[in-house]
């Protein structure tokens, strides 16, 4: 069995920055995630940084605008005032930034914010991101198990004993022993669509370990998805000369319309086109449309989630209604639910709590570690029974296949958040589906179906626990 003094599970930024963090606070430390590289999701906006303002109260305040009865004001005022030291870091690390003639980074206009506070690299922020975080862990030689899923987390009274995964290379379950382990894993945003663009595997295990979760039910849209994708077109689109209009042509605010609208990209000023342009070629094969001559149909879809774990200020795990903390359990965004943005997200923003949050979860964790023991194996061993059962019950002869589990889920959502279903209705299809689902395939290694069942389960999870 593997030891090791911090697990991290995901491998997005806010997964990379946890495990780097913890890394530099002198834990043993290693990634465990189910894809064989990085995921980089699509830009939906860059990183909101109050770089050109003496202080970041008016970030605050647009902040909190947005938000509700549910956004903590702290949770708040510490993540942003902490933008422009990340943004510094990344570009210390190399980051490819746009740049104003100043040679600092340029920042953009977008809606939601009363000042120029968007930076990043166009439509490749994310990607280039994610590109110096994976370079930044590689240099410290943190170790990695790719293809992994993690199936369950391990506790004794409490607290966190290790993890058991299901190794896709070999179709065996594996069992990871830790003294401490970070939830950083993708959301739940694939129970709306297509459960492999998030299938909020993290937060799934959490519940399973009888953690409460909070805000799931408070869902933001992105207002400008190509409409029939999965693509969002990235919010600095508007500060080089893209348009948000409704149907008829009238120029609207996109975080105050709830319906149909289109983008127009036919006038982006030449200068910054060069930012833009793998967005313009993968409308043009996703759609066929081209946006010198064409406007770009775009619907609300959900890009992103917001509830999750709850966690403190230290990016621990809370239970008993915040009582207590799962001890050696921490969490950080998009598996968190910290109160930072609730039911809308203010662009830019989603990427700054991803950093923030992956950097403080790592840090403490960390420092956590390194002044306790291993608690023992033995829990970790017993685990591997259940796990081995609930995969040996995907190989059923009854039952949906994954396809057919998928849509029932993702319908049923759809029509929930639409408010055309209920939330028992929602519950009780999750919870079939979960039950339901098997492979069609005998197959032990490499599995895809296996992968698509488990996060139709993790969906299923996250699903019946909305009324929570």
């Amino acid at each position: 069995m593997e030891s090791w003094d911090v697990l991290v599970i995901g491998t997005g930024p806010s997964a990379l920055r946890a495990a780097i963090a913890s890394c530099d606070s002198g834990a043993n430390t290693a990634i465990i995630h189910q894809s064989p590289g990085p995921i980089i999701s699509p830009s939906t906006a860059g990183l909101a940084a109050s770089l050109g303002e003496t202080t970041p109260e008016a970030h605050i305040e647009d902040t909190i605008a947005l938000g509700d009865e549910s956004t903590n004001e702290h949770a708040v005022r510490r993540t942003c005032s902490s933008s422009v030291e990340i943004l510094s870091e990344l570009e210390r690390w190399g980051m490819i930034l746009r740049r104003d003639k100043g040679g600092l980074p340029h920042l953009s206009s977008v809606p939601g914010h009363a000042a120029p506070r968007l930076s990043g690299a166009g439509d490749a922020t994310s990607r280039y991101l994610t590109q110096i975080l994976d370079e930044q862990v590689l240099k410290r030689s943190i170790q990695r198990r790719q293809n992994h899923i993690p199936l369950s987390m391990v506790m004794d009274n409490s607290q966190i004993r290790g993890i058991v995964a299901l190794d896709l290379l070999d179709g065996k379950v594996k069992p990871y022993q830790c003294k401490a382990i970070i939830l950083a894993d993708e959301g739940y945003q694939g129970l709306w669509s297509n459960p492999s663009i998030g299938s909020g595997n993290a937060i799934a295990m959490a519940i399973r370990a009888g953690i409460s979760p909070q805000n799931l039910h408070k869902v933001p849209l992105h207002p400008m998805v190509i409409r029939g994708t999965d693509i969002p077109i990235p919010f600095e689109i508007l500060d080089v000369g893209g348009r948000y209009r409704s149907e008829s042509g009238d120029d609207i605010d996109p975080l105050n319309h709830e319906g149909d609208a289109v983008v127009d990209m036919r006038f982006i000023d030449q200068q910054h086109s060069l930012w833009f342009d793998s967005i313009r070629k993968t409308i043009l094969d996703s759609t066929a449309l081209d946006v010198s001559i064409d406007v770009i149909p775009v619907t609300h879809q959900v890009m992103e989630t917001t509830g999750g774990i709850p966690v403190d200020q230290k990016g621990r795990v809370t239970i008993e209604s915040g009582k207590m903390w799962a001890t050696g359990v921490y969490a950080a965004a998009p598996s968190a639910s910290t109160g930072f943005h609730t039911s809308s997200i203010l662009p830019g923003n989603a990427m700054l709590e991803n950093l923030y949050t992956g950097s403080l979860a790592g840090k403490e964790a960390g420092k956590w570690s390194l002044n306790c023991d291993f608690g023992g194996s033995q829990n970790i061993l017993q685990s591997l029974d259940s796990a081995n059962k609930r995969i040996e019950d995907l190989y059923k002869e009854k039952g949906d296949s994954v396809g057919a589990a998928e849509t029932k889920l993702t319908t049923q959502a759809k029509s929930f958040l639409s408010g055309s279903a209920t939330i028992e209705s929602l519950i009780e299809t999750a919870e079939k589906a979960a039950e339901a689902v098997r492979t069609t395939t005998n197959t032990r290694v490499m599995n895809q179906e296996i992968v698509g069942a488990i996060r139709v389960q993790d969906l299923g999870t996250i699903a019946a626990s909305f009324a929570m």
